[in-house]
């Protein structure tokens, strides 16, 4: 059985080429397009697709807008488009946050001149959507070109990408109560976070549950490109009781504080001087 998709922009070139990407591979079919959010919750209640792409800048309605309608009212997989700048960073998170699974960088040019990688990619992702479980869109205490590979954010780890699974409609998540901070503190000297597909949801969960006296510090590694992991962070501190910040060379590990590894770079840590632990 073929996994169907819904592809929705607003440029017809994009659809296009998109759809005979897709197409061109015999585990996916393109079921229908839509040119906005409006017509894609119409295709969407119509076709049942077992995973939509979506835009976000589009008239008549955005793909935020329509992201959230859609889970209200068909919860379906969506792989959102974003574009490779702060703005398209915050969107991404936005869209996360509203029950997307995945994204991809977009980039009109390295479309049109066809990379094989780039098309690969694209399906990949498509079937690694396609197995996910969606419901409604999570909530929370507090509101590389496309197609191409995420820029690794650090060498701490390397496994695939494993796709989010979110709670199906109705579900609860019992809350398990945090460990002591004295009894924490004495067996562990820090925590580290590594995430890939839907790591932003997770980490948002895990860390805004955290108290601001929390007695280690935080590493956090997630798959995602430079532009992207400075609005990661910035968002993470606006909602967390814990100071969080992107890492930079000469930042110590202090207890409450929690470091996002900068896309594209590797994060060491250094413990040689006297016991005073950095980033390097």
């Amino acid at each position: 059985m073929t996994v169907k998709v819904l592809v929705v922009d607003d440029s017809a070139f994009f659809r296009q080429r998109a759809s005979a990407i897709l197409n061109a591979d015999p585990r996916v079919t393109v079921v229908g397009t839509a040119e906005n959010g409006r017509v894609a919750i119409e295709q969407a209640q119509r076709l049942k697709p077992d995973v939509i792409t979506m835009d976000y800048e589009m008239p008549v309605m955005n793909g935020i807008v329509a992201l959230i309608e859609i889970m209200r009212l068909c919860p379906t997989p969506v792989l959102m488009f974003s574009s490779l700048t702060y703005e398209g960073a915050r969107i991404t998170l936005e869209a996360l946050e509203a029950g997307a699974v995945d994204y991809l960088p977009k980039s009109y040019d390295r479309v049109a001149q066809g990379h094989a990688g780039l098309e690969q990619v694209l399906v990949e992702r498509v079937l690694a959507v396609a197995r996910s479980r969606v419901g409604r869109a999570p909530q929370f205490a507090s509101p590389a070109p496309v197609m191409a590979p995420r820029a690794s954010s650090a060498s701490l780890s390397r496994s695939q990408p494993v796709p989010y699974k979110s709670q199906p409609r109705g579900a609860t998540v019992a809350a398990s109560p945090a460990p002591r901070a004295g009894s924490l503190a004495k067996r562990c000297k820090l925590v580290i976070l590594g995430t890939s597909t839907g790591g932003p949801v997770a980490i948002q969960k895990i860390l805004t549950r955290l108290p601001a006296d929390f007695p280690l510090p935080i590493l956090i590694v997630q798959h995602m490109p430079k532009t992207f992991t400075g609005a990661f962070a910035e968002r993470l501190n606006q909602q967390c009781q814990l100071r969080v910040r992107e890492a930079c060379e000469g930042d110590r590990l202090e207890p409450g504080l929690a470091l996002l590894a900068p896309g594209g770079e590797q994060m060491l840590v250094d413990g040689r001087q006297g016991g005073r632990v950095r980033i390097m």
